[in-house]
């Protein structure tokens, strides 16, 4: 008798465990900056990025402008995946959050690095065609994205944006900023595919000059991060979407309260009851062939 309880002592805490909110952390894959007024030049290897505006101006040459630049990062999903169905098993999991990390350098030491706070944009952009390159702000190359590609890159009906925020501008050498992105629908069907994560940085203020650390930063630096944490879907019983042990009308109309809605928001995950990602008829009919099911 111990040993059955302590057994159902084991399998508890690990399920506990496993039910606990579990967050991966990804560096970039690539990034690179491009510069309008170098509008067919690469800096995919340097060790900073930048995002500014169109009235930018030098940190080191304050007379000079450096106009607008723009940034590009991908981030590898395959990895990230694979930890999370290990991490939860044979269970359905959700994302709840996704952080894009940032190390803001408040002294660039190259005058084509500007600083100046004001807020940016992160928009997760369709296309993953873009190469990073091998080009620095002392010796440009043609090997990579360049500005002059941006047309042919963003597509303003397939691109989402996922929030805008506000660089430091001060306060040490090195600052974190930290981004929380918001978590569309397509967003987190995209990324349980193991599909790369692309996104592009620009300014919304046109004073803004964020210079921040590239992938390729030297000596140690923290290097930039996607951090997504996710979560079990859980339900008491199959087809259960209000949660109440029993699978009847009520939960019907749950799902159909919320039909097309985003499964990523507030409550609507448990109305994705057939988990696939979206909210639609599929849910209505996984519910009716579970009708009448109670909790064990």
């Amino acid at each position: 008798m111990r040993a059955f309880l302590f057994l159902v002592v084991l399998l508890t805490s690990a399920m506990s465990a496993t039910a606990e909110p579990f967050t991966v952390s990804v560096n970039a894959s690539a990034d690179a900056f491009v510069r309008q007024l170098q509008p067919d030049s690469n800096f995919g290897k340097a060790g900073a990025l930048s995002v500014s505006g169109y009235d930018a101006y030098s940190y080191m040459s304050p007379s000079e402008q450096v106009g607008r630049c723009d940034t590009f990062m991908r981030f590898p999903m395959t990895t990230l995946v694979a930890t999370m169905n290990s991490h939860f098993a044979s269970q359905s999991w959700r994302i709840t959050d996704v952080t894009l990390n940032l190390t803001e350098t408040t002294k660039p030491n190259n005058p084509i690095f500007s600083e100046n706070a004001g807020v940016f944009e992160v928009r997760w952009i369709a296309c993953g065609t873009w190469a990073e390159g091998t080009g620095t702000p002392s010796a440009p190359t043609a090997d990579g994205v360049c500005f002059s590609d941006e047309p042919s890159i963003l597509n303003p009906g397939a691109d989402l944006t996922l929030g805008s925020f506000a660089s430091a501008g001060s306060g040490g050498d090195y600052v974190a900023v930290t981004c929380s992105l918001s978590v569309p629908a397509e967003l987190v069907q995209h990324v349980k595919t193991g599909a790369n994560l692309n996104l592009f940085l620009t300014a919304v203020d046109s004073s803004l000059g964020f210079t921040f650390n590239s992938r390729n930063i030297s000596g140690g630096n923290t290097l930039p991060s996607l951090s997504i944490t996710a979560d079990i879907n859980s339900w008491p019983v199959e087809g259960d979407s209000n949660l109440d042990c029993r699978v009847n009308i009520l939960d019907l109309i749950f799902v159909r309260n919320r039909l097309n809605q985003d499964p990523t928001s507030a409550d609507n995950w448990q109305a994705d009851v057939n988990t696939d990602g979206r909210i639609n008829i599929l849910d209505l009919i996984y519910i009716r062939n579970r009708l009448n099911a109670v909790c064990p």
